[in-house]
């Protein structure tokens, strides 16, 4: 399935997709410069933020945790945002909560993770559906490789949406894709006990498939159990924010 819309870029933007045009179960498409998603943002240059900008973006979730964020501006400082765009930090899970490490360790990069992180961290997930439902225009998702906190979030507001689950998938997995040839970064060292730089990955397509295909079932299963409205209605959003959720992306 291939979406059009997500053929555009920012300079210096990593894994970076448009969630328009992706179809929905009424047969129609969902809107194009509504809702992006991508890899940690540090890297995009002022020429990518002002046509992030110009795009008509707003404002930035950002999913990682405050330790995760601080190491990749650490690293890799990046251009000044643009004054306009509001950013909110709303990590969706505690690294260093034992719990989190062992429901959650081995798959800290495989939808199975999804059922745990929102099962532990109600608060948390809520917070970031609030960031989206309260911003005041088009959006970017992201957390550092763009691939499962992101994958989570979006796959739960596409299911809200309408969005057929076959395209979710896809989505999903062309962004998992977009992550084979990475190079350094940040992961979080479960051993260790903290996010540390990550020296990069290279798979070969063999292996990429065969990561691609278990993950998308995990994630489809998921899909499947998932009510996505009663959940947000469990974490606490209200009527108006599920309803401006819904129409995001229409």
């Amino acid at each position: 399935m291939s979406n059009p819309a997500n053929l555009m870029t920012w300079d210096g933007a990593v894994n970076l997709r448009d969630l328009g045009g992706l179809p929905l179960e009424d047969g129609t498409t969902t809107t194009a410069g509504q809702v992006w998603r991508s890899g940690a943002p540090d890297p995009i240059t002022s020429t990518g933020w002002a046509e992030a900008v110009e795009a008509g973006l707003t404002t930035v979730v950002d999913l990682r945790n405050p330790a995760e964020v601080k190491l990749a501006r650490d690293l890799l400082p990046g251009a000044a945002r643009p004054t306009g765009i509001i950013t909110r930090n709303t990590p969706t899970e505690d690294p260093g909560d034992p719990h989190f490490q062992a429901a959650c360790g081995p798959w800290l990069d495989h939808p199975r993770s999804y059922a745990p992180t929102t099962a532990m961290y109600p608060h948390l997930v809520g917070a970031a559906f609030r960031a989206l439902a309260d911003a005041p225009g088009p959006v970017l998702v992201h957390c550092s490789a763009g691939r499962d906190r992101t994958g989570m979030i979006t796959a739960m507001l596409l299911s809200l949406t309408g969005v057929e689950h076959e395209a979710i998938a896809t989505d999903y997995e062309q962004a998992f894709r977009g992550t084979s040839h990475r190079g350094g970064g940040v992961a979080y060292d479960v051993e260790r006990g903290a996010w540390v730089q990550h020296p990069g990955e290279t798979w070969t397509a063999r292996q990429m498939d065969g990561r691609v295909r278990e993950r998308r079932a995990a994630l489809l299963d998921w899909l499947a159990e998932l009510d996505v409205v009663a959940y947000l209605r469990y974490v606490g959003l209200d009527e108006a924010r599920v309803r401006r959720l819904r129409e995001r992306l229409r």
